[in-house]
């Protein structure tokens, strides 16, 4: 029986922390108001997720997180994904079509054929996916507008009979969560969108899609 979505508050996802506001007292001229960029702990936590040379796949260090090594990215049709039972897995790479779906900070309103998500991610796009059954629609909602419309390499779209509320998808990696609050969503994110290294077309880009 699937789980009916819960009605809860959602939290606040934003790319770049906000800066921090110091009072400055001078001498001889008062007091004034500089902004002064001051990551706080979490923000730093996060930063370390960026690749680099030395580190070319932080996601790694994600707990939960499932590597899948994808060889094949041929122009072809491809599969969808399963597990054993019959829940849905999304693909993370493999044969795909010559379209891909819109990764330029799309939030797609209804399910979209694997092939053209896993373009996408060829291209260096994260996707997000989510069961509709037990997601609820302000989160939805506030993942669309706060999270996903508009920004770089990402996508979002519905994908029903996940066998988690959320699943989140980039070129050979998975990350399956029970809501986007929990830290491990802007980690894979930060770790994965555009990363040049695991990447097979890393420099394709993300627009305009199909």
């Amino acid at each position: 029986m699937s789980e009916q979505p819960q009605d809860r508050p959602v939290g606040r996802w934003s790319r770049i922390g906000g800066p921090l506001v110091l009072l400055l007292a001078a001498a001889s001229f008062g007091v004034v108001a500089v902004s002064v960029l001051i990551p706080s702990d979490a923000e730093r936590e996060l930063a370390s997720f960026a690749p680099t040379a030395e580190q070319p796949d932080p996601s790694t260090r994600i707990p939960g997180i499932v590597v899948t090594p994808v060889a094949d990215h041929d122009h072809a049709a491809a599969a969808t994904g399963s597990t054993a039972d019959g829940r849905a897995v999304p693909p993370v790479g493999g044969p795909h079509g010559p379209g891909y779906a819109a990764c330029d900070g799309v939030a797609h309103p209804d399910p979209i054929p694997d092939t053209d998500a896993v373009h996408a991610m060829e291209r260096g796009a994260v996707w997000i996916t989510y069961d509709p059954a037990r997601t609820a629609p302000n989160t939805v909602q506030a993942l669309t507008v706060t999270r996903v419309t508009d920004a770089d390499f990402l996508f979002m779209s519905p994908f029903p009979g996940l066998d988690s509320p959320i699943s989140l998808q980039a070129w050979g990696h998975r990350l399956t969560l029970d809501t986007p609050d929990d830290p491990r969503f802007e980690q894979f994110i930060r770790a994965l969108s555009d990363n040049p290294y695991t990447t097979p077309l890393p420099d394709a880009g993300c627009a305009p899609g199909t």
